[in-house]
């Protein structure tokens, strides 16, 4: 998958938190029709398969994200979880996680991460095509069925001194969750990665500092962890949520009227890329880039970067900060 396709960040980020055996994913054009296929094993049946894979999924639910066990054929693989990246209007994408019985089946650790990450690749798509999300004051003109936006989800553990979960809970929201048939596994650790966030922010607990601290391992969590007392000693409290952006940029493209490119442009900009890896990663030159900040910069009436970013999130211009970065 070219690191230019919009969606190529956090997936690499759920695949490096949930391993696959086998893992297909495409976008969804707006008439429905699946294009853009990706995959561990790419071959000529990948876009016949996630077709009829997407037609069953929307035979259970017609709009919205959606995660739930995989219905078509799985072949030699033991296990699939399937989710599809959408809004209340849209569909934006699929990807489909095979495993074998080498493997094991998901974990339920893995499938909260996954409700995670369904929620911030879906949110991240439909900012990409501009189209405002459905709020609560909407709901009695939104179709019928629409699910309006809950609270935010977390997840909650306590692990031990050898960091296996003792307890766990999750407010995941159930309405998106339909893994019947799915053989899923009680989760006695967090996945690999943050697990080992865990342990870094927990290493100097051993000498007698147990504090609180926080991470962001991925782009779509947060991780926190609180020192707890028990019977047998001290354990770990382990708070997951989904990260939220301070505001959507959907609002702020509509309103200084940035094309969908530039958005692409000023969502790396806030995720702290330089010009460079910007070019990099949506495949055109430093000057192109340069001429897509230069053109907010006009739009937004801003003098350099801070202001641009300010404006565009809906922040004062931090005073003292005139840090130009189209001229560098």
């Amino acid at each position: 998958m070219p690191a230019s396709e919009p969606a190529y960040p956090i997936l690499a980020e759920i695949l490096g938190i949930v391993p696959a055996s086998r893992w297909s994913f495409a976008r969804v054009a707006p008439n429905g029709a699946i294009v853009s296929v990706f995959g561990s094993h790419p071959n000529g049946k990948g876009a016949a398969r996630l077709t009829d894979e997407f037609r069953l999924q929307r035979e259970k639910a017609p709009i919205g994200p959606r995660i739930a066990a995989t219905l078509g054929p799985l072949d030699e693989y033991a296990s699939g979880i399937t989710l599809l990246f959408a809004d209340a209007r849209a569909h934006f994408g699929i990807l489909t996680l095979l495993r074998t019985t080498d493997l094991g089946p998901f974990s339920a650790s893995e499938v909260r991460m996954l409700t995670f990450a369904l929620d911030a690749l879906s949110e991240h798509l439909s900012t990409l095509r501009l189209q405002p999300p459905v709020r609560r004051a909407d709901a009695r003109t939104a179709p019928h069925d629409i699910s309006v936006p809950q609270a935010p989800e977390e997840a909650f553990y306590v692990l031990n001194s050898d960091l296996q979960i003792v307890l766990a809970w999750s407010s995941e929201d159930q309405r998106r969750i339909a893994l019947t048939g799915l053989h899923t596994r009680i989760a006695e650790r967090l996945p690999v990665v943050l697990e080992e966030t865990v342990r870094a922010m927990t290493a100097a607990w051993a000498g007698g500092s147990a504090k609180a601290a926080g991470a962001r391992p991925v782009s779509f969590l947060v991780v926190r962890t609180q020192p707890m007392s028990g019977p047998a000693g001290l354990f770990i409290g382990v708070r997951i949520d989904r990260f939220q952006p301070p505001n959507s940029l959907t609002g702020a493209a509509s309103r200084f009227h940035i094309s969908p490119r530039e958005v692409q442009v000023l969502a790396l900009l806030l995720d702290g890329n330089h010009l460079d890896q910007i070019a990099d990663r949506l495949s055109i030159t430093s000057s192109t880039v340069q001429d897509h900040i230069g053109s907010m910069l006009g739009k937004t009436e801003s003098r350099n970067r801070s202001e641009l970013i300010a404006r565009v999130l809906g922040w004062e211009a931090p005073p003292g900060q005139h840090e130009d970065l189209v001229s560098g």
